[in-house]
């Protein structure tokens, strides 16, 4: 008899738990209302350099996101004054669970449950609105290229984590990356090729008409860089050289 109680117990928080994320996805790709982002540095490394730069940024230093998300959202008819609304948190120096070097079911499946109870145990500030997405943003020193952690953005959980380099220079491309992520959360999926980093046509073009189609001259946001042949791309700049291409808007609900 406790065996089965137990069992309906679980059964019956599983189905609260899918509940909510039908109802949270489904909010989400409505887009009747500005979705609150809340952006949390992370002091990832110890180091004055880190900190410092982490107690400078303000909300202006996330600008860009909250007008790429306005001018794209309005390339497809969606006409929102403000499609998301960015809050900063302050600093934290908690670090949240690593991501599992395997990516294998289990694995992945109990770092979800540790990283729900760290976002929730470290993202109640009360000066803050009620976040309907938390983006957990590690600062941390540069690093050679490719030995930087990968980043990652969880649907189901409503949050991110993004690896990031505190240094103004990097300040553009940190944006970037926050935004494929925050794109992941709300339904995109990549469009690019893991093993080269290269954009795949047509969806990881931000002009897959052009022509020629080669060289583009922006980068769609879930293809991530900037084709500019068939094999070969360069990062773009800022945000200003992305775009949300007609996949992407489909699966986030703008088409």
């Amino acid at each position: 008899m406790f065996r089965k109680i137990r069992i309906a117990v679980l059964l019956t928080i599983l189905a609260l738990v899918a509940g909510d994320q039908w109802l949270t996805k489904s909010r989400f790709s409505s887009w009747e209302k500005p979705l609150w982002i809340s952006i949390y540095p992370v002091l990832a490394e110890p180091g004055n350099n880190i900190r410092k730069y982490a107690d400078s940024l303000d909300e202006e230093s996330f600008a860009e996101i909250g007008a790429f998300f306005k001018k794209q959202a309005s390339r497809y008819g969606q006409n929102l004054r403000s499609p998301v609304i960015v809050q900063l948190a302050r600093p934290l120096t908690v670090l949240p669970p690593a991501l599992p070097s395997e990516s294998s079911g289990v694995k992945v499946a109990l770092w979800s449950l540790k990283m729900r109870w760290w976002a929730w145990r470290n993202g109640d500030q009360h000066d803050l609105a009620p976040a309907d997405i938390k983006i957990f943003v590690l600062f941390q020193g540069s690093k050679p290229e490719g030995e930087m952690e990968r980043s990652v953005g969880i649907q189901n959980g409503s949050y991110g984590l993004v690896n990031a380099v505190a240094s103004p220079q990097m300040a553009a491309r940190n944006q970037i990356i926050i935004t494929h992520e925050l794109m992941h959360i709300l339904g995109a999926s990549d469009k690019y090729n893991p093993d080269n980093g290269q954009p795949i046509p047509p969806g990881g073009l931000a002009d897959p008409s052009r022509t020629p189609i080669y060289p583009q001259s922006h980068a769609e946001i879930m293809g991530g860089r900037i084709a500019t042949s068939a094999n070969r791309w360069r990062r773009p700049a800022s945000l200003k050289s992305c775009v949300v291409g007609t996949a992407t808007a489909i699966e986030i609900g703008w088409l």
